[in-house]
């Protein structure tokens, strides 16, 4: 079991040198330019033709090294080969990113690629998960929480973590080892270390993310969109997000063992993963169904193009992609939820009657417009889930991530609604805290059709 620690734990020994570092960040971009001389072309052919993935490490690249003056007479030959501007990168991949978007197959584009090409291994070679094993290398960090700093601004122990990880763990940093405090630091967000606190991280276009459960311990690469659309909030991975992920990946430790007995009591349970954004939640439960259940299968929905296109990318990078099926739905949009279900849960069962039928486990995180006005008895989030959750399966189960206080705090009306509550999990059962230290924001909600007695 692994015990809280004060920080963060290793990443490599720390490369020396500046230009060592940003080698380790340049994978694509070298072997491209040596078959081109325009990344411009590169990344929309990339793009267009599925392999989205790819392009978004090139362009991140050129990003990289545009935006970093020092590197530009060590990496003059690679800057060649990269547009004169950040905004032209990020525009070129955009503008094809909404051309592949308008072919109704674009999903299956993507997924053909992958396929074809196998997952990108890269970002798996600039960490040295071997990490994840050691608890003995801490960082001390002296800063009082609110302690005035720069003319009146508050800095707290989160935005300590948040200054060290970019220093020295962002793509984006160009510190050398002196810089950090350790000679190794790990860059992982590990359960129990304070990294958690940076997200999310909207400019990086990964993380990684260590996850416990019974069998072992093992690091999930997530891809992001990161600056390439930095405002999309669905192309990130967000605190509520995460804490589902851990309590997923462990629902012994997390205290879902309902998990079990509703994926039991069907030949192949089936998930239904609302607004899935990255995938990450959907991931680290396909990795703990693989070990409990025969031929399960995650849905994984969500209104964004863009998010579907990482979920997939992300479920072929972690080795889940016969698990998870990424499609575009809204469910805000009950009529289009009911066509939606009646073609995914006929493909599997056709004994029951139709309204039985429905999805062993729900799970979602930080859906604002379907976790508003959670008090009334008519408000969204309960026709929704009254449509898609199964009536035959008595131990279909629903787990939300959401904020744990305040007027968004999801709110179960008694005895009026055909759910009750099963119990609250806060985020601290995780060792999640806030910036300034004090107990998490996050809680998980479980949620179960009403028992008839």
């Amino acid at each position: 079991m692994m015990q809280p620690i004060t920080a963060a734990l290793l990443l490599v020994p720390l490369i020396n040198g500046e230009d060592a570092l940003i080698s380790q960040r340049l994978k694509i971009l070298p072997q491209t330019c040596a078959s081109s001389n325009e990344s411009t072309a590169v990344i929309k052919n990339l793009v267009q033709t599925g392999r989205t993935s790819k392009a978004r490490l090139i362009a991140n690249e050129c990003l990289l090294l545009l935006n970093n003056n020092i590197y530009a007479s060590q990496f003059s030959s690679l800057l060649k080969c990269c547009p004169s501007s950040s905004d032209i990168i990020i525009e070129t991949y955009k503008t094809s990113k909404e051309k592949l978007h308008e072919n109704k197959d674009y999903l299956q584009t993507i997924i053909g690629h992958h396929n074809k090409d196998g997952s990108n291994t890269t970002l798996q070679s600039f960490r040295d998960t071997n990490c994840v094993h050691s608890d003995a290398l801490t960082v001390e960090i002296e800063v009082q929480p609110f302690t005035p700093y720069n003319g009146g601004m508050l800095y707290t122990r989160g935005s300590k973590i948040i200054e060290q990880w970019n220093a020295c763990c962002s793509f984006w940093s160009n510190s050398s080892a002196s810089t950090c405090i350790n000679d190794y630091l790990c860059c992982e967000i590990v359960e129990g270390s304070d990294h958690h606190l940076i997200l999310p991280a909207l400019r990086e276009p990964h993380i990684q993310i260590c996850l416990e459960n019974s069998n072992s311990t093992e690091v999930i690469e997530i891809e992001q969109d990161g600056l390439l659309n930095l405002y999309d909030v669905s192309g990130v991975l967000w605190p509520a997000g995460y804490l589902l992920g851990l309590c997923l990946s462990n629902p012994v430790k997390c205290g879902v063992e309902e998990i079990f007995k509703a994926m039991s009591y069907v030949m192949q349970p089936q998930v239904l993963e609302l607004g899935t954004g990255v995938g990450f939640a959907a991931i680290a439960l396909s990795k703990t169904m693989r070990h409990h259940s025969n031929s399960p299968s995650v849905i994984a929905t969500d209104v964004s193009k863009s998010a579907l296109d990482l979920t997939v990318t992300n479920a072929y990078r972690n080795g889940v992609e016969e698990m998870i099926i990424a499609i575009e739905a809204d469910y805000r949009d009950v009529d289009s939820l009911l066509e939606f279900k009646k073609t995914i849960i006929l493909s599997r069962d056709n004994t029951s009657k139709q309204d039985q039928q429905g999805f062993d486990i729900i799970i979602g995180s930080s859906l604002q417009s379907l976790f508003d006005g959670t008090q009334d008895e008519n408000a969204p989030l309960w026709l929704t889930l009254d449509t898609l959750l199964s009536r035959s399966n008595p131990s279909a189960i629903v787990i939300l991530s959401h904020v744990r206080s305040g007027s968004e705090r999801i709110q179960v009306p008694n005895g009026t609604i055909p759910f009750e509550l099963v119990r609250r999990i806060p985020g601290d059962r995780f060792y999640m805290k806030t910036r300034d230290g004090n107990n998490s924001d996050f809680e998980l909600i479980v949620l179960r059709r009403r028992q008839v007695q």
